[in-house]
C-alpha cells in the first residue's frame, strides 16, 4: 500500500477528518478535560486557601466544593458571563482603535 492509499483510509489532519468525526472527538475531548481542568484547578484553589487565609487573616480552612464556588464565583464577578458576545468585544476593540488614530497628533 503507497502512502497515498494510507493516507487516505486514515485522515490524519482535522480538516480531512468528517464532521461527525471532528464532533465526537471534541466531545470527548471536553468530557474528559473540562472536569480535569476543574478538579485542577479546584484543588490548587483549596490549597493556597487552606495554606494563606487561615494563617493571614485567621479564615476557616475550606472544603474542595467550595474551592469550586470560590471560582465559579471569582469568574463571574471579575470577568463576567459574556457567553456568546465575543464578536461585541471585537467591535468595542475597533472602535477604541478608531479613535485612538483619530486623536493622536499628527508627526511634525
Amino acid at each position: 500500500m503507497s502512502y497515498e492509499e494510507r493516507s487516505n483510509c486514515h485522515p490524519s489532519r482535522w480538516s480531512q477528518m468528517p464532521r461527525p468525526a471532528k464532533f465526537a472527538l471534541a466531545a470527548a475531548a471536553g468530557v474528559v478535560l473540562i472536569p480535569a481542568f476543574l478538579a485542577l484547578f479546584g484543588g490548587v484553589t483549596m490549597w493556597l486557601w487552606n495554606w494563606l487565609m487561615p494563617t493571614i487573616f485567621r479564615l476557616p480552612t475550606i472544603s474542595f466544593w467550595q474551592a469550586i464556588g470560590i471560582l465559579i464565583l471569582s469568574h463571574i464577578l471579575f470577568k463576567g458571563n459574556h457567553f456568546g458576545k465575543s464578536g461585541r468585544r471585537h467591535w468595542k476593540k475597533e472602535k477604541i482603535r478608531e479613535r485612538m488614530g483619530e486623536e493622536a497628533p499628527q508627526p511634525r
